[in-house]
């Protein structure tokens, strides 16, 4: 009996222990599980991220809104007298708004975050709860305004003429024309139609306010990609311009607009009509308008400037590499930074890499080069303002000892005085310049600290901090900064830089499964250097480390931001070399880091990174256990994205009959997910259809989730999200060797 009952105490005690474990463990799952949603969310846990200065338009002076949407205070700060005061008396303002009211004003601070002057600077115009009002700010005495209903056209700033009484727009295909005063509108074009449709351009108006830039986009012979709609019993079928590699792509035309003749003339842009066209502005003078075209393969960039008379052009300036001297993220953004036009003179600012880097060239609209203006093993990055008067070129650059650091600096017209302007270490992610150019806020962040914002001087003397961003809501969710760190690329010598996200309760002594987040993709980098996620992929790695992983991120050769050398490493190699880096990367941080399980690594990216997702769990079969590949390109999808750096496929069949990942599917080992949004016109669909082929074809298993009339952007796709979250659990986190 007493056998009996000691066995039958220690079965019971084994139960209870095992119970309370496992209920230990489902709730210690959950709770991360409700971690790693709100860090997906990470940006709305921290406030104060962002200073919007509203500057005097008769000093420097500015103010600014500050503190919680429950608590605002607005701010008047003078750089020179280095004061930061309370705009308003909170007390006496809520008070003299109360009787207007129904109830009492909201919230305990401001009830607004934005204002206008009126009267000069003695009163201001305000609105709470759709209530426009009028205030005195010598008494406080507020008196209710009617509302006026808003102009949607005047929305557009960019269409407003200069003298604001013109606006265009684009109805139906066609440009229209309207007077601000009367409302009366006039159609200026009559034949656009559907794939050939008439658009806007920024700084579309001359300086005179009489003639006008449009854009004519030829999408008629572009291949159209057909989007079925599966939802209803009778599929629609809808089609979207979507230019493959190798096939047509748009052809972009350019006329100028006579308001009072209403003639149009069609700008001469070359002979080669399958190009990329950038319009720019006009001149100060308004004697010709400029523009900028690239190459189908952006290996040959120009400016022009074309006669608003007769439509006739002529090349200002050629920049031509034997790779490439512009890829998508020139296309998409960056091309706005390639060109300053000095508005005191007919001179300009120009971005060239011709030596390596990327550098500020002077040159007069004649084409003749004045002058280089910085020089040195580092890139810049944009003008970020520029000081006629002074002589003075503000701009960004990574130029320090850690490659990825962006800071301030100016250098005079004279290419002399280069000088770096900001002081904290971290990333500096804007700079604020008062129109006089005499003061800037300057933001920065890093790895652990949070924004802040710091007022200085235009030869970067330090005056004041402004705000630092309150994170203490991520905290109390539970924080650990990540940590960078530098390896060797696959060629022993060139630095990688990356990143390490580990859970917020990490134990060095435990082993972790590990998964890398990538995109890898030749336009971008996605290693943040600051304080917050600045793609979807460092947002998905840093809430997968909160699920108990420890996430990485790296920038691997042939991504933007460094030399010319490092990105062209890829050219005509898309595939090759990205994730021979990172293998070479994770055998150097094995050595590092103990607590990294080398046995259960996974991976994860979306759109270019699906693509890389998929070339690891094939390339590299022995690294990589699991994967998931949401919405995957290929090199033959978009043409802007694979021809700058791949060439033609006619041109290149070896290196891209290598970079695709169908053509080598039967290296699959691992476990392989799909996801893909059935409504994608970025990813097509047919990319994951024609890989999960090859895999069938290969006799290799696969898992698929198919999300009906979803698109490109997943980001917020609970479902989707959960499914990844089981999918590395079942696959990764709980298989045991």
């Amino acid at each position: 009996m007493k056998i009996k009952t000691f066995f039958k105490n220690c079965l019971l005690g084994v139960l209870v222990t095992l119970s309370t474990s496992i209920i230990y463990s489902q709730k210690t799952d959950s709770i991360n599980k409700d971690r790693y949603q709100k860090y997906l969310k990470f940006h709305t846990f921290i406030q104060g991220m962002r200073i919007v200065p509203h500057w005097y338009t008769d000093s420097d002076r500015f103010w600014f809104a500050e503190g919680t949407q429950d608590n605002t205070v607005i701010y008047l700060v003078d750089p020179k007298q280095n004061t930061k005061t309370p705009f308003f008396d909170t007390e006496r303002l809520r008070s003299a708004l109360k009787p207007f009211l129904k109830q009492e004003p909201i919230n305990k601070g401001i009830p607004f975050t934005d204002f206008t002057f009126v009267n000069g600077n003695d009163s201001i115009q305000f609105e709470v709860e759709k209530k426009k009002f009028k205030l005195s700010l010598k008494d406080y005495k507020i008196v209710p305004l009617n509302a006026t209903p808003e102009n949607p056209k005047a929305a557009a700033a960019p269409l407003f003429s200069p003298d604001k009484k013109w606006i265009f727009d684009v109805k139906e295909n066609n440009l229209w024309l309207t007077n601000v005063e009367n409302q009366k509108s006039e159609q200026f074009t009559f034949d656009g139609a559907e794939f050939y449709a008439w658009d806007i351009v920024p700084n579309a108006w001359s300086p005179d306010n009489k003639r006008f830039i449009g854009k004519r986009t030829d999408a008629r012979n572009v291949h159209h990609l057909p989007v079925i709609d599966y939802s209803k019993p009778l599929e629609e079928v809808n089609y979207y311009v979507y230019a493959k590699t190798g096939e047509t792509i748009e052809i972009p035309e350019l006329f100028v607009f006579d308001t009072e003749s209403k003639k149009q003339i069609k700008i001469d842009t070359g002979a080669d009509s399958q190009q990329y066209i950038f319009p720019l502005e006009w001149t100060t003078d308004g004697s010709e308008f400029l523009f900028m075209r690239l190459s189908r393969l952006g290996n040959k960039l120009e400016l022009l400037a074309a006669n608003p008379n007769t439509g006739a052009s002529r090349i200002i300036i050629t920049e031509e590499q034997k790779t490439f001297v512009a890829g998508l993220d020139f296309i998409i953004d960056t091309w706005q930074k390639q060109f300053t036009l000095l508005k005191n003179s007919k001179n300009f600012i120009w971005i060239s890499e011709r030596d390596g880097w990327k550098h500020f060239y002077l040159y007069g609209l004649d084409g003749k080069l004045i002058r280089r203006l910085t020089s040195g093993n580092f890139p810049v990055k944009g003008v970020v303002k520029v000081d006629e008067k002074e002589g003075w070129i503000y701009f960004n650059a990574n130029a320090e000892t850690d490659l990825y650091a962006t800071n301030l600096y100016r250098v005079n017209f004279k290419g002399k005085n280069f000088r770096k302007l900001t002081e904290a270490k971290g990333y500096h992610h804007a700079f604020l310049f008062a129109p006089s150019a005499h003061y800037f806020i300057d933001a920065y962040s890093s790895l652990d600290k949070p924004f802040k914002f710091e007022l200085r001087t235009n030869d970067g003397k330090f005056l004041q901090l402004l705000n630092t961003a309150d994170i203490s809501k991520i905290k109390a969710i539970g924080f650990n900064p990540p940590e960078s760190f530098v390896v060797k690329a696959d060629d022993g010598v060139t630095d990688i830089y990356g990143i390490m996200y580990k859970p917020f309760d990490f134990d060095p002594a435990k082993k972790y499964p590990v998964i890398e987040s990538v995109y890898a993709g030749p336009f971008m980098t996605i290693v943040p250097h600051g304080f917050i996620p600045t793609t979807g992929a460092s947002l998905k790695a840093q809430a997968f480390a909160q699920l108990g992983y420890i996430t990485i991120l790296l920038d691997t050769r042939g991504t933007t931001e460094r030399s010319k050398k490092f990105q062209d490493a890829v050219y005509k190699n898309i595939g090759k070399y990205e994730i021979a880096d990172r293998v070479a990367a994770f055998k150097q941080l094995s050595q590092k880091y103990p607590f990294m399980d080398m046995k259960r690594i996974g991976i994860y990216g979306h759109s270019w990174g699906g693509y890389f997702a998929i070339r690891a769990m094939l390339m590299a079969p022995d690294l990589y256990r699991t994967g998931i590949a949401s919405a995957p390109g290929e090199l033959t999808e978009g043409a802007e994205i694979n021809e700058p750096y791949m060439g033609f496929p006619r041109d290149n069949k070896s290196g891209y009959d290598f970079g695709t990942n169908t053509n080598h599917a039967d290296k699959l080992k691992g476990k392989l997910l799909f996801i893909h949004g059935t409504s994608d016109t970025n990813a097509p669909f047919s990319t994951t259809v024609r890989m999960i082929d090859a895999l069938i074809k290969a006799g290799k298993p696969y898992d698929l989730l198919l999300l009906p009339g979803r698109t490109h952007n997943l980001e917020g796709e609970k479902y989707a999200n959960d499914v990844i979250c089981r999918y590395f659990e079942e696959n990764l986190k709980n298989v045991k060797e």
